[in-house]
């Protein structure tokens, strides 16, 4: 017997535990990072002095572990979301008051989804501390890559596979159990409670990505306070050369996740708020919102990494402060266009 109320709790439930697990992993970045910096700087004690010899790699490895088995987690916790999601379109079958559910659409892998979204993010860091590891092990720079990425297409299978089982195992009990009672109040508490949910995680998203970046700064800041004398597991050069290019991508690339991200979290806080209220229009465009302020800030923070980005790939444009201005003014345009242009055609859905 399908259950309605174990199938929305821990449905929410899984949701729950999967912010929470980004939040983590954005906390035990900053912590890495001001540790780095500290073993950078020489202020371990005299005891830790085989640390401060493989800072680099120790670092690496903390990140690369945590990363690995957190991505892990949430592969596992997708597939829970996926085997829930797809009983609860099966409950939704059997109502009257709200849009038929679909399961077999519900079991689909959605790579615009936050599940996969957040899943690639935090395989992202795994393969960036995995890469700073074979670095600091003293294995060639193309090596090193190569064997990141091929840690991440490990685990990217591995998110897939789980997927697919889940996806299955699913269908099958919902295509050959019944479905138990309930009434349309119940659904409207679960419908009120992932609404809060999703506002809930839309603060999450921005708090990981600052937590991101502004660690990111903090260590570009203390690499240029490396003594070039100094004993490390990776040379000074290197650091110097290699360190700021890296840090720059990782947090281009993890505010732009970001934003698509957060997108996914603000459609789905609307849509729970117009089955709640269908007279209600949540994706109304060229509007001030709390939701639109909230992407501003992920948007902003996407033209600064970009900005850092510019200035290490073109040094020239810090000669022109003009045109690197205006192509981040053209960048922040753009995403606040994307933004507007997704609740445009969301509020055009919906009313469909």
């Amino acid at each position: 017997m399908i259950d309605f109320t174990t199938v929305s709790r821990e449905f929410r439930s899984l949701v729950e535990r999967r912010r929470e697990l980004l939040t983590f992993l954005g906390s035990a970045f900053a912590a890495m990072g001001l540790f780095l910096q500290n073993v950078l700087k020489g202020g371990l004690p005299p005891s830790l002095v085989q640390i401060e010899q493989h800072g680099f790699a120790f670092y690496a490895f903390v990140l690369m572990v945590l990363s690995l088995v957190l991505a892990l987690r949430m592969a596992k916790l997708h597939g829970g979301m996926v085997l829930n999601g797809v009983l609860y379109a099966r409950l939704m079958q059997e109502q009257d008051f709200t849009r038929k559910g679909d399961p077999v659409r519900a079991a689909r892998n959605n790579l615009l989804g936050v599940s996969f979204l957040q899943f690639v993010l935090v395989d992202l860091i795994a393969s960036f501390s995995a890469a700073i590891l074979f670095l600091a092990l003293s294995i060639p720079l193309l090596i090193s890559i190569a064997l990141a990425v091929w840690i991440g297409a490990v685990w990217l299978f591995l998110y897939f596979r789980y997927h697919h089982k889940a996806a299955s195992f699913a269908l099958k009990k919902a295509a050959e159990e019944a479905c138990g009672p309930f009434q349309k109040n119940e659904w409207e508490d679960h419908v009120a409670q992932s609404m809060q949910q999703a506002n809930q995680g839309m603060i999450s998203e921005i708090a990981f990505a600052g937590l991101i970046v502004f660690s990111v700064f903090e260590s570009l800041s203390g690499l240029g306070k490396i003594e070039a004398g100094r004993q490390a597991d990776l040379p000074a050069d290197a650091i110097l050369k290699y360190g700021p290019w890296i840090y720059s991508i990782l947090m281009v690339v993890t505010c732009f996740l970001e934003m698509l991200i957060y997108l996914r979290v603000r459609l789905a806080a609307g849509s729970f708020w117009m089955q709640l209220d269908p007279t209600d229009q949540p994706f109304r465009p060229l509007k001030l919102t709390d939701s639109f302020l909230g992407y501003f800030i992920l948007a902003f923070l996407f033209v600064i990494s970009l900005h850092v980005l510019l200035v290490l790939a073109i040094p020239s444009l810090e000669q022109h402060a003009a045109v690197l201005l205006g192509i981040d003014a053209a960048a922040l345009f753009l995403a606040l266009l994307g933004e507007q242009m997704t609740l445009l055609v969301a509020g055009r859905r919906s009313k469909r």
